[in-house]
């Protein structure tokens, strides 16, 4: 009899390791929350004052968000660092910390730390509807066969040139995991305009109904998956482009 398929995320364990170069592009942690309808019209100024000091830049952006057949306009707040590569989105029904050059976890942790104390009261929730974390990771493509950068089971189809000349691919997967959902997306394009191909690995982890209270060991429990699922997707000239490994100690 043949094992039975796993229906959650099934990938070899590997212990945490801060290597001396990343290919983080943009890391996101996003809540979700039920919303706060007096922020459609009204700016959050009892968020930007406790958040000032950290991140004094603000800007307003208007969009439209698309859901069942109707396009709302939508409000979006951004406080940003002085240098502008750390920011806090905030919106009706979500809040969110991104970073655009990320350091290592324990830097992001800490600033996500400090921004569920200070926007506690305002959020007024003992609950999210969602929390998510997402990675989204460029590798510069160097020489020799793609399948040395990228797991070849992922590029397989393009190693073996059953498409051609490709200037566009992408593939997404969802699924379950241990600890909630994931979506993983995967591919390039542009290739035409590029001098080197950016191969994208992106990674979203996510689960819905998380008290407040638990965010903090959620978002790590996503960290590890999402590294452990990394390592699997990479190849051996990836790995040795990002240099040297440092034991993560807990």
């Amino acid at each position: 009899m043949s094992e039975a398929t796993p229906l959650t995320l099934n990938l070899p364990d590997v212990g945490l390791v801060e290597y001396q170069k990343n290919f983080i592009n943009q890391a996101v942690c996003e809540l979700r929350f039920p919303a706060l309808l007096e922020f459609e019209t009204a700016t959050p100024v009892q968020l930007q004052k406790p958040l000032r000091k950290d991140f004094p830049l603000y800007e307003r952006q208007e969009g439209v968000s698309i859901g069942l057949e109707i396009a709302k306009k939508e409000t979006k707040h951004v406080f940003k660092s002085r240098k502008g590569d750390t920011l806090v989105s905030f919106k009706t029904s979500a809040i969110a910390l991104e970073m655009k050059k990320y350091k290592n976890f324990g830097e992001f942790v800490k600033q996500l730390e400090l921004l569920l104390e200070r926007s506690k009261e305002l959020l007024d929730t003992d609950f999210f509807t969602r929390v998510g974390l997402r990675y989204i990771n460029e590798i510069p493509i160097g020489e020799g066969n793609l399948g040395d950068w990228i797991r070849p089971e992922l590029v397989a189809p393009l190693i073996a040139g059953t498409y051609g000349k490709v200037n566009r691919f992408f593939q997404e997967v969802r699924g379950s995991t241990t600890t909630g959902q994931y979506s993983f997306r995967h591919g390039f394009s542009g290739l035409e305009k590029m001098e080197k191909m950016l191969y994208t690995l992106d990674f979203d982890f996510f689960d819905e109904n998380v008290p407040f209270d638990s965010v903090l060991s959620k978002v790590n429990d996503f960290n590890r998956e999402s590294f452990r699922f990394f390592c699997w997707t990479i190849g051996p000239k990836t790995r040795e482009l990002m240099g040297k490994e440092t034991v993560i100690t807990e």
